[in-house]
Protein backbone atom coordinates (compact mmCIF):
# COMPACT_ATOMS: atom_id res chain seq x y z
CA UNK A 1 0.00 0.00 0.00
CA UNK A 2 1.28 3.53 -0.66
CA UNK A 3 1.30 4.40 3.06
CA UNK A 4 3.97 1.73 3.45
CA UNK A 5 6.26 4.06 1.49
CA UNK A 6 6.44 6.48 4.43
CA UNK A 7 9.42 4.34 5.40
CA UNK A 8 11.74 3.38 2.50
CA UNK A 9 11.25 -0.14 1.17
CA UNK A 10 14.38 -1.55 -0.48
CA UNK A 11 14.65 -4.42 -2.94
CA UNK A 12 18.19 -5.67 -3.61
CA UNK A 13 19.25 -6.91 -7.03
CA UNK A 14 20.05 -10.65 -7.21
CA UNK A 15 23.80 -9.93 -7.41
CA UNK A 16 23.55 -7.69 -4.33
CA UNK A 17 25.32 -4.76 -6.04
CA UNK A 18 22.28 -2.51 -6.51
CA UNK A 19 18.99 -1.82 -4.85
CA UNK A 20 15.74 -0.14 -5.77
CA UNK A 21 14.18 1.88 -2.97
CA UNK A 22 10.55 2.98 -2.85
CA UNK A 23 9.73 5.81 -0.49
CA UNK A 24 8.85 9.46 -0.21
CA UNK A 25 5.12 8.84 0.14
CA UNK A 26 3.04 11.92 -0.60
CA UNK A 27 -0.73 12.19 -0.27
CA UNK A 28 -1.39 15.12 -2.56
CA UNK A 29 -4.70 16.70 -3.48
CA UNK A 30 -5.37 14.64 -6.60
CA UNK A 31 -3.11 11.60 -6.20
CA UNK A 32 -0.79 9.59 -4.02
CA UNK A 33 2.85 9.62 -5.00
CA UNK A 34 6.31 8.62 -4.02
CA UNK A 35 9.82 8.14 -5.33
CA UNK A 36 11.83 5.32 -6.79
CA UNK A 37 15.54 5.58 -6.15
CA UNK A 38 18.18 3.25 -7.56
CA UNK A 39 21.45 2.82 -5.67
CA UNK A 40 24.75 1.12 -6.36
CA UNK A 41 26.37 0.67 -3.00
CA UNK A 42 25.77 3.99 -1.25
CA UNK A 43 25.73 6.02 -4.47
CA UNK A 44 22.36 7.23 -5.75
CA UNK A 45 22.28 6.48 -9.49
CA UNK A 46 18.87 7.96 -10.30
CA UNK A 47 15.56 9.03 -8.81
CA UNK A 48 12.14 8.80 -10.47
CA UNK A 49 8.92 10.41 -9.26
CA UNK A 50 5.90 8.15 -9.01
CA UNK A 51 2.23 9.08 -9.01
CA UNK A 52 -1.18 7.46 -8.84
CA UNK A 53 0.01 4.78 -6.46
CA UNK A 54 -2.87 2.99 -4.79
CA UNK A 55 -2.12 -0.70 -4.17
CA UNK A 56 -0.23 -3.71 -5.40
CA UNK A 57 3.11 -1.89 -5.65
CA UNK A 58 5.67 -4.46 -6.69
CA UNK A 59 9.30 -4.51 -7.92
CA UNK A 60 10.99 -7.51 -9.49
CA UNK A 61 14.64 -7.58 -10.60
CA UNK A 62 15.71 -9.63 -13.61
CA UNK A 63 17.91 -12.61 -12.70
CA UNK A 64 21.01 -10.91 -14.17
CA UNK A 65 20.42 -7.70 -12.14
CA UNK A 66 20.48 -5.59 -15.33
CA UNK A 67 16.81 -4.52 -15.24
CA UNK A 68 13.75 -4.42 -13.01
CA UNK A 69 10.09 -3.62 -13.35
CA UNK A 70 7.72 -1.67 -11.18
CA UNK A 71 4.05 -2.69 -11.24
CA UNK A 72 1.23 -0.94 -9.39
CA UNK A 73 -2.49 -0.21 -9.30
CA UNK A 74 -3.83 3.32 -9.53
CA UNK A 75 -7.20 2.46 -7.97
CA UNK A 76 -7.00 -0.22 -5.30
CA UNK A 77 -7.15 -3.98 -5.74
CA UNK A 78 -9.20 -3.77 -8.93
CA UNK A 79 -7.79 -0.47 -10.14
CA UNK A 80 -5.89 0.12 -13.35
CA UNK A 81 -2.58 -1.74 -13.35
CA UNK A 82 0.56 -0.31 -14.91
CA UNK A 83 4.15 -1.45 -15.54
CA UNK A 84 7.34 0.57 -15.93
CA UNK A 85 10.60 -1.16 -16.86
CA UNK A 86 14.05 0.17 -15.97
CA UNK A 87 17.43 -0.86 -17.39
CA UNK A 88 20.66 -0.52 -15.40
CA UNK A 89 23.97 -0.34 -17.27
CA UNK A 90 27.20 0.51 -15.50
CA UNK A 91 26.23 3.50 -13.36
CA UNK A 92 23.23 4.63 -15.43
CA UNK A 93 19.54 3.87 -14.96
CA UNK A 94 16.95 4.63 -17.61
CA UNK A 95 13.35 3.74 -18.27
CA UNK A 96 12.69 1.64 -21.39
CA UNK A 97 9.39 1.60 -23.35
CA UNK A 98 8.94 -2.13 -22.94
CA UNK A 99 5.13 -2.44 -22.79
CA UNK A 100 3.95 0.25 -25.23
CA UNK A 101 3.84 -1.80 -28.46
CA UNK A 102 2.02 -4.67 -26.75
CA UNK A 103 -0.49 -2.28 -25.16
CA UNK A 104 -1.19 -0.67 -28.56
CA UNK A 105 -1.47 -4.07 -30.25
CA UNK A 106 -3.99 -5.27 -27.65
CA UNK A 107 -6.02 -2.03 -27.72
CA UNK A 108 -6.58 -2.30 -31.48
CA UNK A 109 -9.21 -5.00 -30.83
CA UNK A 110 -9.80 -4.90 -27.08
CA UNK A 111 -10.21 -1.64 -25.23
CA UNK A 112 -12.35 -0.35 -22.39
CA UNK A 113 -13.35 3.20 -23.30
CA UNK A 114 -14.64 3.85 -19.78
CA UNK A 115 -11.50 2.80 -17.89
CA UNK A 116 -8.67 1.81 -20.23
CA UNK A 117 -6.82 -1.50 -20.05
CA UNK A 118 -4.58 -3.12 -17.49
CA UNK A 119 -1.02 -4.27 -18.08
CA UNK A 120 0.80 -6.68 -15.76
CA UNK A 121 4.34 -7.98 -15.64
CA UNK A 122 4.21 -11.77 -15.41
CA UNK A 123 7.87 -12.83 -15.39
CA UNK A 124 11.31 -12.34 -16.81
CA UNK A 125 12.17 -14.88 -19.49
CA UNK A 126 15.80 -15.80 -19.01
CA UNK A 127 17.70 -12.72 -17.95
CA UNK A 128 16.78 -9.09 -18.61
CA UNK A 129 16.45 -9.25 -22.40
CA UNK A 130 12.80 -10.41 -22.53
CA UNK A 131 9.75 -10.17 -20.31
CA UNK A 132 6.31 -11.75 -20.41
CA UNK A 133 3.49 -9.26 -19.89
CA UNK A 134 -0.27 -9.64 -19.73
CA UNK A 135 -2.80 -7.15 -21.04
CA UNK A 136 -6.39 -7.14 -19.85
CA UNK A 137 -9.61 -5.29 -20.54
CA UNK A 138 -10.60 -3.74 -17.24
CA UNK A 139 -12.79 -6.36 -15.51
CA UNK A 140 -15.95 -4.34 -14.83
CA UNK A 141 -19.29 -4.37 -16.62
CA UNK A 142 -18.87 -0.85 -18.02
CA UNK A 143 -16.15 -2.33 -20.26
CA UNK A 144 -18.68 -4.30 -22.28
CA UNK A 145 -18.47 -7.83 -23.61
CA UNK A 146 -14.66 -7.95 -23.44
CA UNK A 147 -14.52 -7.29 -19.69
CA UNK A 148 -11.64 -9.26 -18.20
CA UNK A 149 -10.40 -10.50 -21.58
CA UNK A 150 -6.66 -11.18 -21.39
CA UNK A 151 -3.81 -11.78 -23.83
CA UNK A 152 -0.08 -12.05 -23.29
CA UNK A 153 3.08 -10.93 -24.98
CA UNK A 154 6.73 -11.81 -24.85
CA UNK A 155 8.53 -8.53 -25.53
CA UNK A 156 12.15 -7.43 -25.78
CA UNK A 157 13.01 -5.25 -22.82
CA UNK A 158 14.97 -2.49 -24.54
CA UNK A 159 12.67 -1.68 -27.45
CA UNK A 160 9.35 -3.41 -26.70
CA UNK A 161 9.39 -5.42 -29.92
CA UNK A 162 6.80 -8.21 -29.68
CA UNK A 163 8.56 -11.57 -29.96
CA UNK A 164 5.55 -13.79 -29.27
CA UNK A 165 1.82 -13.49 -28.58
CA UNK A 166 0.03 -15.69 -26.05
CA UNK A 167 -3.66 -16.59 -26.31
CA UNK A 168 -5.85 -16.18 -23.25
CA UNK A 169 -5.42 -19.85 -22.16
CA UNK A 170 -1.65 -19.66 -22.74
CA UNK A 171 -1.14 -16.47 -20.72
CA UNK A 172 -3.40 -17.77 -17.94
CA UNK A 173 -1.07 -20.80 -17.69
CA UNK A 174 1.94 -18.45 -17.56
CA UNK A 175 0.26 -16.44 -14.81
CA UNK A 176 -0.54 -19.54 -12.75
CA UNK A 177 2.98 -20.92 -13.19
CA UNK A 178 4.96 -17.89 -12.16
CA UNK A 179 3.06 -14.72 -11.59
CA UNK A 180 4.14 -11.59 -9.81
CA UNK A 181 0.55 -10.95 -8.74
Amino acid sequence: MPEDLKQPQEIASPDGKRRAALGGYRDLKDYEGGTLQVFQGQALLRQFNLRDLSAGIYIKWAPDSAAFYLMWSDGGAIGGYHVRVFRVRDEQVFEVPTTRAAERDFAKKHYCKARGNNVYAVRWLGNSDEIVISTEVYPTSDCGRDLGFTLGYLVRTDDGIIVKRYSQPEIEEQIKACSAF
